[in-house]
């Protein structure tokens, strides 16, 4: 499995960002940094709970976690993006501390996402959280 390139994903972007549309804008463009990935399109790596299908993966590699994501919806893979890139790479140890829900409370987003949004956002959370048991 290779990994999405997200180095231009940043949070400091999105905290300095004047207003929603700016945001917005920056979650459309991280979102086009993932690439599409068919081969991970299989049931049972489909996250229950999202409104649209979205599609997560976790591999182990030298006690580093790295995941990947599909979806359709840009804005979906934009979100999933900034979720990314504070696991991918990372240990065990390391991801157990992380709070992501926060995180993402920090910049506000979940004012101005549809409820559906919200939902799957935390979909996708909680199924990072599955993978790494």
């Amino acid at each position: 499995m290779q990994c999405d390139d997200l180095s231009a994903v940043s949070f400091a972007q999105l905290l300095v960002a004047n207003n929603w549309q700016q945001q917005y804008k920056l979650i459309i463009q991280w979102g086009k940094l993932l690439s599409s990935k068919p081969d991970i399109r299989t049931p049972e790596n489909l996250i229950r709970g999202c409104e649209l299908p979205v599609w997560l993966v976790c591999t182990r590699v030298e006690e580093k976690f790295y995941f990947a994501f599909d979806a359709d919806s840009s804005v979906i893979k934009g979100l999933a993006a900034l979720l990314l890139v504070q696991v991918n790479g990372k240990s065990l140890d390391e991801l157990i501390n992380l709070d992501l829900a926060g995180s993402l409370q920090k910049l506000g987003l979940e004012k101005h996402l549809t409820p559906s949004r919200n939902n799957g956002l935390h979909g996708i959370i909680a199924r990072i959280e599955e993978l790494l048991c």
